[in-house]
Formats: structure tokens, sequence, C-alpha cells
């Protein structure tokens, strides 16, 4: 496994045990089934994403940026480090709002927002099978020139700050919440909470939701999962996600066709 990826392995263990220390100091209760099977499908996911990265994704973006980039950005220009991370939270945004609004990407994307408990093990509960879809996603930064270089560094922030932002031990955090992807906005969107559905997608900033009418502040307590349970909630069911389900429903539709 490359080192980058162990580095980000060992920084989530300590990130995910810290946090459960924390919580048990101050209080806060911990579902222990719930956390250990998002540990388990965390391990998977990151094991399939670490193998799909070793085993070729680097270097077809790399083929895209030098074969089908219309220009190539300069990465010692600080812009262009702006430039991809607004770019690319415009761009998560939108992949983010399509996992939640079309059914065959919630059917995976459900596996992530299936814990009952919300914490840093959350953040590492994702679906193994996005694999089959994310990295088509990511083609806009190979094809807007962004030098390869920058992906890893990026990806390495989206992860961590990701997992920060699953978290009850931050409360809000007045302008900032206005504006950034803070733990409080981020508690809204795995919130089941009527006023709270399909609010607050960007992963590191509000501005889009902001612009497309999808920011919801925090008002109350997030009631935490899904608003349909998986059929089955065990470690490689949750795994599957919401497909069995779907598939369910389609033989059920062609039979009373």
């Amino acid at each position: 496994m490359p080192i980058a990826y162990t580095v980000l392995a060992v920084t989530g263990v300590v990130l995910v045990v810290t946090e459960l220390l924390l919580r048990r100091w101050r209080g806060i209760g911990i579902d222990a089934r719930e956390t250990a099977v998002s540990a388990a499908v965390g391990s998977i996911w990151f094991a399939t994403k670490a193998i799909g990265g070793a085993t070729g994704l680097v270097a077809v973006y790399t083929s895209v940026y030098e074969v089908w980039a219309p220009w190539h950005l300069d990465i010692g220009t600080p812009l262009t480090w702006v430039a991809y991370y607004l770019v690319g939270d415009f761009a998560y945004y939108w992949v983010h709002r399509a996992e939640h609004e079309m059914p065959w990407l919630w059917a995976s994307h459900v596996v992530h927002h299936s814990a009952k408990d919300f914490g840093f093990t959350t953040a590492i509960r994702m679906p193994p099978t996005e694999i089959f879809y994310k990295p088509l996603t990511g083609l806009w930064a190979p094809l807007l020139g962004f030098p390869p270089a920058i992906y890893a560094a990026m990806a390495a922030w989206g992860l961590i700050s990701g997992q920060l932002q699953h978290t009850q031990l931050v409360g809000q955090l007045g302008v900032l919440d206005r504006w950034l992807a803070t733990p409080s906005n981020h508690r809204v969107h795995h919130g089941s909470n009527r006023q709270y559905l399909d609010k607050n997608y960007g992963g590191q900033t509000m501005i889009w939701d902001r612009a497309f009418g999808t920011y919801q502040p925090e008002t109350e307590p997030a009631i935490y999962g899904a608003t349909e349970e998986l059929l089955n909630t065990g470690v490689s069911g949750t795994i599957l996600g919401g497909y069995p389900r779907l598939l369910r429903e389609r033989v059920l539709r062609n039979q009373t066709a």
C-alpha cells in the first residue's frame, strides 16, 4: 500500500479513537453496534479505494490530463490551488446532490446515511459500490488541466476535513456556519428531520447550497439515520445499501405489470 494511504489510515484511526474517548468523557452516548458496523464497512471501503487508486486510477487521470486537457495549469501558482478547491467543491455539490436525488445512486450513498449514531466512524461508513461511478465524476480535474500532482494532496485534505465534520463534539460556529461545511451544517445534512432532508450538500463550503437553495442552518437536534432502514443492517447488508430494496421493488413491478 502506498505510504499516503498508510498515513491516511493511521490518521483516521487516531481521530476515531480520540473522538470516542472524548465522547465517553463528555457523556455523549455511543452506539457500540453502529460504531462497529461503520468501522467494518469503512475498512472495506478504504481497502477498495486504496486498491483502485494503486492499480491505475492515477495513471488514467494522468493520461487524460496529458492527452485531452486543452491547457495545463501551473501547479506553482496559488490561484491553481484555489481554483481546484472551488471547482472541486462545485463538482462535489452536484455529484452529492445527484446521489440523493437519483435512486440508483442513492442506493449506494444510503450506506453513509444509514448510521443512527453520528461521529468520526460515520465519516468512514462509505459505500464500496461507489467505485463503480465515483472515478468518472473526478474526470473534471484532468480535463480542465489541473496537474495530477494536486490530486493526492487535495483528496487527503478532503478525507480528513470530511471526517472532522462528522462530530457532535463541536457546536455551532457563528458566521463560519454560514459559509463553510462545519460540523453543525453536516449534522443537518445527516438529519432525517423533515426540514433537514436533502440539505447542505457542500463538501467544503456552503457557497453552492446558498446559491441553489439547499442551505439549512441547525435549528434543532438532528435525528440520525436514513428515512428508510436498510433491509439488512449487518455489515454485508449495509455494504449492499439500498440495492436489495430497489431490486425487490423492480421484481414486484414486473410481476404486477
